[in-house]
């Protein structure tokens, strides 16, 4: 009888050992919440660059890229799309020297396109092997890391006086008010921008959460109010209105894209 008992032990425990050689080896599902497996709250991952990245309102932004660069032979570095849950896995190729990892959306709003960079968490160089974690947010406003470039995550107003307009060379005490046209760029409620050009770049404004305005301008000094219009319409002949709605222009445009440009005029 202890004979058979021992039998029947040993055989339960080979049960056992041959069924948790099947669950290891049985491939897990994918969460479709998070198909990449990647939890950017943790450390990083032998061989990966990850993170997550987020919209303006902190939640998760899928379709994103991202991608790798190296700091010397720039262009060569992989990129990957964002998932669901806005995470990101990259795998690193091995390569002596430092990579720098950067993204960007591709938002398509009022029947055109824009490209917009992503503002990283951290912009430092990292070596593949150093399991890397890199965040970012898509940003309306703000300064790009590099400080030696005039360069916003807002778009640009450029201003384009009238050449038969009396004066108003003096275009920094112009005030423009922006008021929005329906939600912004990202879906937000915008608010009403009143702008003035600065004094040393009087011929923009820049870092404007980009959305569809109506502009209007008053020339301050008088409280004139001017006519405009969009000075990259050339359909119009030339004609100035009291206010306009303007869009920025999107990837359509090879040198201007995220910019608009509004021309003034005190000629009624």
């Amino acid at each position: 009888m202890l004979h058979s008992v021992r039998i029947l032990s040993s055989a339960f425990l080979l049960l056992i050992g041959s069924l948790s050689i099947l669950t290891a080896c049985t491939k897990q599902p994918v969460d479709p919440k998070n198909p990449t497996g990647v939890d950017p709250g943790t450390s990083g991952q032998d061989g990966y660059l990850v993170g997550k990245v987020t919209d303006p309102q902190g939640k998760p932004l899928p379709k994103a890229t991202v991608f790798v660069d190296h700091t010397v032979f720039t262009g060569d570095g992989p990129e990957v799309k964002t998932a669901a849950d806005g995470a990101y896995k990259v795998q690193m190729v091995d390569f002596a020297g430092e990579w720098i990892a950067k993204g960007y959306i591709l938002k398509q709003y009022n029947d055109r396109v824009y490209k917009i960079d992503l503002d990283p968490e951290n912009d430092a160089p990292f070596t593949s092997t150093e399991k890397p974690v890199r965040n970012f947010q898509w940003k309306l406003t703000g300064h790009i890391p590099d400080l030696s470039l005039d360069l916003y995550y807002g778009g640009t107003m450029e201003m384009s006086r009238d050449l038969n307009a009396d004066d108003l060379w003096d275009n920094e005490n112009i005030e423009f008010t922006l008021t929005p046209v329906g939600p912004l760029i990202d879906g937000s409620t915008g608010k009403v921008l009143k702008l003035q050009a600065k004094k040393r770049y009087n011929d923009t404004i820049k870092d404007i959460p980009m959305g569809r305005y109506k502009v209007t301008a008053v020339y301050k000094p008088t409280g004139e109010q001017l006519l405009v219009r969009n000075a990259w319409d050339f359909s119009d002949e030339l004609v100035y209105e009291p206010s306009v709605t303007m869009d920025f222009l999107g990837t359509e445009s090879a040198t201007r894209f995220n910019s608009m440009s509004v021309g003034y005029t005190n000629r009624h």
